[in-house]
């Protein structure tokens, strides 16, 4: 018995042992054919989203290619159009030109005519011309050169008035205005021997139109009116004559009404302060002048500014310049110069000498010198003839 029970627990332990080892299989198999039955479902699901995938990637691709082909059938219609407008345009283009081309060359060809007609209408000109002075030349010969003589030398003579007014006293105008009547003394006598002297005179007369003359005139007004002005100018050192102008105050005090007293006063006192002024000296005090010398001294800066008036009238330049100089001299000098009129008088009269009233002449004898080769001539034919 006791061995009975003996062989029966461990068989007991070894059907407990089999029945664990079958439920861990059972188990195991139920595990695995999860995982089967998972893989199965998600294959299923990755290829029925790779189908749906497949047939959109088909569709897209199909719309594409529908798309490109519109697109090409578009520009394929614009290349068309475009290079038919292009071609359109550079025909019409080439047209013009050749238009163009043709228009050009009948221009040249009418220049080209016109010019062969100019060239021979000169030479005809020319030829015309030169039997022209031959003619009048025979006409003249045969009417004796002798007859314009006398108007050759009143020509000679308006020149050399030209030439002197010019160098001697640098007068334009009336040089200008001499050789002007002297080129119409010869236009009045049609002689064609006196071309080369005409063609000379009109060369000299545009020479001095040309020259760039001072404001004498001008000049000349500025000066009158500073010399008008010195009279008024006062002078540095001069003796006042006080008692008369004391006596002066008191007489205009006392022809004031009861009224007014009170302002004369303040007008007697306010005048009588100024009979005497205070002045600082950079340099030593001079003699006062007497007003008689006061009287010479304005006078003779008068003179002196007259002279350089008329000097200035003249053209002599240097003399100008001198007579400034000294007037301006005398004015620093002798007069007051805190007196704002002293001030602009000098002022004034150094511009004016710092202007040029004369420039280097021209030279104008060349007509006087063709005029006399002509002469010469002349007088050599007559000598023939005789």
């Amino acid at each position: 018995m006791g061995k009975d029970k003996v062989n029966k627990e461990p068989n007991k332990a070894v059907e407990q042992d089999n029945t664990q080892q079958v439920k861990t299989e059972k188990a195991k198999s139920g595990t695995a054919a999860a995982f089967i039955f998972l893989a199965v479902v998600f294959s299923l699901t990755a290829g029925g989203a790779t189908f749906l995938l497949s047939q959109s990637l088909e569709k897209i691709r199909g719309e594409l290619t529908q798309q490109l082909e519109t697109t090409r059938a578009n520009l394929s219609d614009v290349t068309i159009r475009l290079n038919g407008d292009v071609t359109g345009q550079l025909t019409t283009l080439a047209d013009k030109m050749g238009r163009i081309t043709t228009d050009q060359q009948q221009f040249q060809s009418q220049v080209s005519s016109q010019q062969q007609a100019t060239d021979k209408l000169s030479k005809t000109l020319k030829v015309s011309n030169q039997q022209m002075l031959q003619s009048i030349d025979v006409l003249f010969k045969q009417k004796g050169r002798e007859r314009i003589g006398w108007v050759l030398a009143e020509v000679e003579y308006l020149l050399l008035i030209a030439n002197h007014s010019l160098q001697l006293q640098n007068d334009v105008p009336t040089a200008i205005a001499a050789l002007e009547a002297a080129d119409s003394r010869l236009l009045d006598t049609g002689d064609p021997g006196a071309i080369e002297s005409r063609s000379k005179i009109r060369d000299e007369i545009q020479t001095l139109k040309a020259l760039q003359q001072p404001d004498i005139v001008g000049m000349a007004a500025r000066l009158s009116s500073v010399i008008k002005a010195v009279s008024s100018l006062p002078v540095k050192y001069t003796q006042l004559n006080t008692k008369d102008k004391i006596n002066a105050l008191i007489e205009k005090k006392a022809s004031h009404e009861a009224g007014d007293m009170e302002q004369a006063a303040k007008d007697f006192l306010h005048e009588l302060r100024g009979l005497v002024i205070f002045r600082q000296l950079d340099e030593a005090p001079k003699a006062l002048m007497t007003p008689q010398q006061q009287f010479f001294l304005q006078q003779n800066l008068q003179l002196k500014l007259e002279t350089a008036r008329r000097s200035l009238l003249m053209g002599q330049q240097a003399l100008f310049a001198e007579s400034l100089n000294e007037s301006v001299q005398w004015l620093q000098e002798f007069f007051d110069q805190e007196v704002p009129k002293v001030r602009q008088t000098i002022e004034e009269l150094k511009v004016l000498q710092s202007m040029l009233i004369s420039s280097n002449m021209p030279d104008i004898s060349g007509s006087i010198k063709v005029l006399r080769a002509y002469q010469n001539e002349l007088e050599k034919q007559q000598e023939v003839k005789r």
